[in-house]
């Protein structure tokens, strides 16, 4: 009954359903259904108060009225009502034609499984005068299209083309992207229907009257249309993005100005700013390479921002193109080529003017006013009065490498800014003394007098009069501190310098010291806290003098020396200076002056030491005693001959010796190890904690009283002889053998001292029964039952533990009962010994 009753046809005159109104409906089964409707009026529909553009809607109803396609065999609508909004499409089973108040389609759909192949014959913009053509598939699974075609823009009043653009579109019917570009054409002037209308004048003139052109071309565009916005023509502005060429091309920036002339110029619109690139531009035959245009923020606040760049002496073409934009510049380089850039930034609502001109030159002689600058590389901004200056790698003779950053006020006559001293040399021979290396320096200069330029410099507490002698002053020398070697090294608190100059080549003067240092003392072991010296210093000679000449430093480019005299030096205290650029041979001299090593006095009549490149060599005398030290790389050689005991008692910081001569000789071995051998001769040794330790310990057991000799008691231990093989490291001090001939008492031992944690780890012997000895052994046989092969009394002993408080231990108990069947065992073997 339903078949035959669509296939005689439904026919309804007027039908209101739901508050949509149809006149003459016609429904039809054929093969598909058959639709015919001559008015649909959906006004009175009350349905969401979307505020989502028309076209939107427009394209959405597109993609759900698909869905009934696959019914029909035709449909057509004549009139479609919505509020104001009339339209009409019209379905024959092969072509689609849907004619919206702003859009005109011709579609052809062929659908396949999951995809849809539209060719669009004919789409049309109405407002905006722009005809498409193309194809594209629709993915039903994935809801979304890709449309390749080309885009023309034509005059809606002649339909002639002004513009070809080849466009590809992708997305979905929440976002769409547009891309392509175009083939040549006359002018952008088509771009105006895209773009809202124009509320500056300025704005519109310099986007499309500002400039003429023989022809233009999009190289590229993009365009991204988010359908779900609320306002969708200004949200796809954002995101436009032109690429473009233009020919030929005469730009004005100023009515009173010649044109810039360009034969190619590249045009950018992206983040809402148009940018102009010439290529080769010229102004009266003035290269302009590089100068560009730009109109930022176009649709909130457009600014106009030109950039001139050239390369010209500031002649009177330049700076009558300053002074169109009224900038006075108040510098000459008349015969230096100066790169000129200058920004300016016109407001496009007000007209206003904001700039700012910056010029830069290479080893060029800049002048302004009284000021004269020489300069591998200038950068000068100007505004108003000041003048900003950058100078880079500014030199003066050998002692200034900086660069400058200042600012000059033209009215006051004043310098204010900083200076980044690469490096400040007081002489380049010996940096050590004063250099500035990489520090920013503020300065003050005042050239309102003509006779006089005052300079100051307050961070370190400078200040300079420049005239014919010239003076220069340091009120507080710890402000040096930093950027003196030498002044870190005496440790300086404080003092002052007053330093006179004529040419800027030879100073003298003098340094008033006030120093915190420890390694230099007089007698009296107190610190020199105040020193005054004298100073005098040329590019090859430089002298350093103390009023009593106590100490005194001479350098030349040959050599540095220094002598001390009747001063303490402390070694501990001393830094060492790494320098790398100091390579000149040192050569220090000491005369009476001790030197202090960790609470060690190395007592000497005179000392000198040389360091020449990696070579060290030091000698000292002291009384009847010699001794030199060679040291180059990690080979070191100690020779050491005939020192007293004093020396020795000194060194040791205790009296541990009475008279005796001392002599070691040493060298490094391949391992760098120190090997050597200690010699003593007739040397009483007495106050070592050894030696105290091992008397406490005999006096502790009877059976060792014996070895309480004269000799070897608790005065003391009196050596004729004694001789040390040893080797040492930084770890360790090892004593290879020890063979000690006393009056007495005789010593052989060997052992190991950690000089970390100061443990010793020693075994010895001591012998005893000298003089009986000498008898026995000799009388044949009796000496062998007695003595044994050996010939002599002795026991073993170890000492371990801490160096200051040792643990003495010894095997002398075991000696004693074993020695009578030790006897008895000699006794009966006699008889073999008679043969030997």
């Amino acid at each position: 009954m339903l078949y035959t009753f669509l296939y005689n046809g439904i026919k309804i005159q007027q039908l209101n359903i739901a508050g949509i109104q149809i006149e003459k409906f016609y429904l039809r089964l054929d093969k598909k259904l058959i639709l015919k409707i001559q008015t649909l009026n959906l006004s009175d529909i009350q349905g969401s108060s979307s505020t989502s553009n028309d076209l939107e809607e427009q394209i959405q109803y597109l993609k759900n009225f698909h869905l009934l396609l696959q019914y029909f065999q035709t449909i057509k609508i004549d009139h479609i009502i919505f509020n104001d909004y009339q339209a009409n499409l019209s379905y024959d089973g092969e072509h689609f034609l849907v004619n919206l108040p702003q859009i005109y389609a011709k579609l052809n759909i062929l659908e396949s499984s999951s995809q849809i192949t539209i060719n669009f014959e004919d789409i049309y913009l109405k407002e905006y005068g722009i005809y498409y053509h193309g194809s594209g598939q629709y993915n039903l699974i994935k809801n979304n299209f890709d449309v390749q075609g080309e885009l023309k823009f034509l005059d809606k009043k002649s339909y002639k083309i002004l513009a070809n653009l080849n466009l590809n579109l992708k997305g979905d019917f929440n976002k769409i992207t547009l891309n392509g570009f175009s083939d040549t054409f006359e002018n952008i002037n088509f771009l105006l229907p895209l773009l809202p209308p124009f509320k500056n004048q300025m704005l519109k003139e310099w986007i499309f009257d500002n400039y003429q052109i023989t022809s233009a071309k999009i190289k590229e565009f993009f365009l991204e249309l988010p359908l779900n916005s609320k306002n969708l023509i200004d949200d796809s502005l954002e995101s436009l993005y032109v690429l473009g060429e233009i020919q030929n091309a005469k730009v004005t920036f100023q009515k009173e100005l010649s044109p810039i002339l360009s034969p190619n110029i590249q045009l950018t619109f992206k983040n809402n700013t148009l940018e102009f690139h010439p290529n080769q531009p010229t102004y009266k035959n003035i290269n302009l390479q590089g100068s560009q245009v730009a109109i930022s923020n176009i649709f909130q606040s457009p600014t106009l921002e030109v950039f001139i760049q050239t390369k010209t002496p500031l002649d009177d073409t330049i700076l009558s193109l300053l002074e169109s934009y009224h900038i006075s510049l108040p510098i000459k380089a008349p015969k230096a080529k100066i790169d000129t850039n200058l920004a300016l930034k016109v407001n496009l609502k007000n007209d206003s003017v904001t700039y700012k001109g910056i010029f830069k030159a290479e080893d060029a002689q800049i002048l302004s006013n009284a000021l004269t600058f020489n300069s591998e590389s200038l950068l000068v901004s100007a505004e108003d009065n000041l003048i900003k200056v950058s100078a880079k790698n500014v030199f003066y003779g050998d002692f200034l490498r900086a660069d400058l950053n200042f600012i000059i006020n033209t009215n006051q006559k004043t310098i204010d800014g900083d200076l980044l001293a690469h490096s400040f040399v007081l002489d380049k021979n010996s940096p050590e003394i004063l250099a500035f290396q990489n520090q920013l320096l503020p300065f003050e200069v005042d050239f309102s007098s003509n006779s006089q330029t005052f300079i100051n410099l307050p961070t370190i507490n400078f200040q300079g009069i420049l005239q014919e002698n010239s003076s220069l002053k340091i009120t507080n020398l710890s402000s040096l501190l930093p950027f003196s070697k030498i002044l870190k090294e005496y440790q300086i608190s404080g003092g002052a310098i007053q330093i006179n100059t004529k040419d800027f080549k030879e100073f003298e003067g003098k340094f008033l010291i006030h120093s915190n240092q420890q390694f230099l003392q007089d007698k009296n072991n107190k610190p020199l806290e105040t020193m005054l010296l004298n100073f005098h210093y040329t590019p090859d000679n430089l002298q350093l003098n103390s009023d009593d000449s106590n100490f005194k430093f001479h350098k030349t480019k040959e050599k540095r020396q220094l002598e001390l005299t009747n001063l303490i030096v402390v070694l501990d205290n001393i830094q060492t200076n790494t320098n790398s650029n100091v390579n000149s041979p040192l050569f220090v001299i000491g005369k009476n002056s001790p030197l202090h090593f960790k609470n060690h006095t190395i007592l000497n009549d005179n000392f000198s030491l040389s360091m020449v490149g990696d070579e060290l060599k030091f000698t000292l005398k002291h009384k009847n005693g010699e001794a030199q030290v060679y040291k180059k790389e990690n080979y070191i050689t100690l020779d050491a001959k005939e020192f007293g005991d004093a020396f020795i008692n000194a060194l040791a910081n205790k009296n541990i010796v009475t008279q005796g001569r001392f002599s070691i000789n040493a060298n490094t071995n391949p391992k760098g190890a120190l090997i050597g051998k200690l010699r003593i001769l007739n040397a009483n040794i007495n106050q070592l904690s050894v030696l105290q330790n091992l008397m406490a310990f005999i006096d502790t057991i009877p059976s060792l009283l014996t070895f309480k000799a004269p000799g070897f008691n608790n005065q003391g231990y009196y050596l004729k002889e004694g001789n040390i093989t040893f080797g040492y490291n930084r770890d360790f001090l090892a004593i290879e053998n020890l063979d000690f001939n006393g009056s007495s008492i005789d010593i052989q031992g060997k052992g190991i001292l950690s000089l970390k944690d100061q443990k010793i780890d020693f075994y010895a012997q001591l012998i005893t029964a000298k003089s009986l000895t000498g008898i026995i052994n000799k009388i044949p046989i009796v000496n062998y039952i007695t003595l044994g092969k050996e010939g002599k009394i002795s026991t073993g002993f170890s000492i371990t533990g801490d160096l200051e408080n040792p643990t003495i231990t010894t095997k002398t108990a075991q000696d004693i009962l074993l020695s009578p069947f030790n006897i008895l065992k000699r006794v009966i073997t006699s008889p073999f010994e008679i043969f030997n």
